[in-house]
């Protein structure tokens, strides 16, 4: 019993945090030396007294009260549960403090013992990281505001850039038509001798023109109107043996529908914009070989994505022209107006997907459409 008091009373005298002993009224019956260097009194000043004068208000009210309810109804509020509170020191300086208090018995009495640590630097820590992830938070958004507003100027340059595209190629497009109507215009204003039959041609000439002009604003409208797909499972080898059914096909070119379509897996799409799609290539492919050929249309899924390829033998795209495929208004054909492809990359980009494409001069080109695959 003596070598375990002694054990006692060397963890008391050693220890790092403040142990107290009170009664049932909260009155401190001993305290260790840690007590009265952390709270700056001798122990003769705390000894008898309410331990509440450890504590300033409101804290100090809330102990007592705590105690008394307990004692009273045996609700715990603090009793076996460590809690974060303030200590008071002698001085008057308040501090941070994690209190811990336990229930024990004495000769028949119930008494309570508290171990307090001072928890000032932890504290301080806390708040130091606080300010710290404050102040991050506060770099990030201003950083975050920094990146909207270069990404916002970003677009604005490449709409701008778009917009000078755009209008040069409207700029060309409009331009023919207009010197062949003002050459048209010229001549029934000033031919004094000119035929019926000529005037006849050269006014169908003026109206040939209006529709090619009114067919770029059109084309240009329905790209700027282009809806929000609506998106549902679609199966690809019904859709694109349709869209080849139904387009023109010299006999000179070979159309070869790959088996592989058929084990394709549906995916999320409008069926309806995936049609101008797909449309817009096989023509493509079918221009691309005036001399005949063969179109090829094959598929594969790899458990991630479904991929559509489809292929021609034609004449190929130049490494010139190959980066500026898909740009509106660019065209590598004779005739057209070169918003084919910049509408059916728009068209694959909103239904969720992306395109990309192969090809060689004088051997041929591949497009292919990728298509994740829904989860």
């Amino acid at each position: 019993m003596e070598q375990q008091l002694n054990r006692f009373v060397a963890v008391m005298e050693t220890a790092v945090d403040a142990i107290i002993t009170i009664d049932s009224r909260g009155r401190m019956e001993m305290v260790n030396p840690a007590t009265e260097r952390m709270f700056g009194y001798a122990s003769d000043e705390l000894l008898g007294r309410n331990v509440s004068i450890l504590m300033p208000s409101p804290y100090r009210e809330e102990h007592d009260r705590y105690l008394k309810t307990y004692l009273r109804t045996g609700v715990k509020k603090i009793i076996g549960i460590g809690r974060q509170t303030m200590g008071r020191r002698k001085d008057g300086t308040e501090f941070p403090i994690h209190l811990a208090v336990s229930e024990f018995h004495e000769q028949g009495e119930r008494k309570f013992a508290g171990i307090i640590r001072d928890i000032s630097d932890l504290r301080q820590a806390q708040d130091e990281l606080q300010r710290l992830n404050q102040e991050l938070e506060e770099r990030v958004a201003e950083r975050t505001a920094a990146l909207e507003r270069a990404q916002e100027l970003l677009i604005a340059k490449e709409k701008l850039a778009m917009l000078g595209q755009v209008a040069g190629g409207i700029a060309h497009e409009i331009r023919n038509p207009l010197n062949v109507i003002k050459t048209s215009t010229f001549f029934l204003l000033n031919a004094r001798t000119a035929t019926e039959e000529k005037r006849h041609e050269h006014l169908q000439r003026i109206d040939r023109q209006v529709h090619l002009i009114n067919a770029v604003i059109s084309a240009l409208a329905d790209v700027a109107r282009m809806p929000t797909p609506v998106r549902r499972a679609v199966a690809l080898a019904p859709l694109l043996q349709s869209i080849v059914a139904t387009t023109e096909m010299p006999s000179s070119i070979e159309v070869v529908l790959e088996a592989s379509l058929a084990e394709l897996p549906c995916v999320s799409v409008d069926a309806e914009q995936m049609t101008i799609v797909f449309r817009n290539i096989i023509r493509n492919a079918r221009d691309a070989m005036p001399q005949g050929g063969m179109l090829r249309i094959d598929g594969h899924a790899d458990g991630e994505s479904v991929t559509v390829s489809i292929s021609d033998t034609g004449i190929g795209i130049s490494s010139e022209a190959a980066p500026r495929i898909g740009q509106p208004m660019f065209t590598t054909k004779a005739r057209g107006m070169g918003l084919g492809l910049a509408v059916s990359y728009a068209i694959v980009q909103r239904n969720g997907a992306h395109i990309d494409f192969d090809s060689v001069p004088g051997q041929g080109t591949t497009f292919r459409i990728v298509f994740p695959v829904e989860s």
